[in-house]
């Protein structure tokens, strides 16, 4: 009889899209999801975030822009028409009204800047629903194949 198994935790387990025009906080979230098992995948440019989010289909998508309101709710309806994926958005916020117009927009978390990337990190790993894979009971998988 031979077993075939493998290792879940070194499966990539989610990919997460980084809409970010400030390269430095790229720079520090992608080895953080990376150290998470997860694929990484950054654009620059609201049409390349979209291009990448109906090609791809990531399983959260982090973005950190700065435009002004109306064309942040316009990208985060852009994604919520061709994604259900999480949208966090990190916004540098003024009013609360501005959080709640966001919300509004689809986004399913507002996070207010200045913040630390590790609460980003914690952030996004609650809303991909995995957390800290220690805590849980363990996952067996395997394949079984008789010859």
């Amino acid at each position: 009889m031979v077993t075939w198994k493998t290792d879940v935790d070194t499966l990539p387990l989610h990919t997460v899209l980084i809409l970010s025009d400030q390269q430095e906080n790229v720079a520090a979230w992608e080895p953080l999801f990376s150290q998470r098992n997860c694929i990484v995948l950054a654009e620059r440019s609201v049409h390349n975030a979209l291009q990448t989010t109906r090609l791809v289909g990531p399983s959260l998508i982090l973005v950190d822009l700065q435009i002004p309101k109306q064309e942040l709710a316009l990208l985060v309806r852009d994604l919520r028409a061709i994604s259900r994926a999480p949208i966090l958005l990190l916004v540098a916020a003024d009013t609360v009204e501005e959080v709640l117009e966001a919300y509004q927009a689809g986004a399913d978390e507002c996070l207010v800047k200045p913040i630390n990337p590790a609460v980003v990190i914690v952030k996004a790993m609650a809303w991909l629903g995995h957390g800290q894979r220690s805590e849980r009971a363990p996952i067996k998988a395997g394949i079984n194949i008789t010859v």
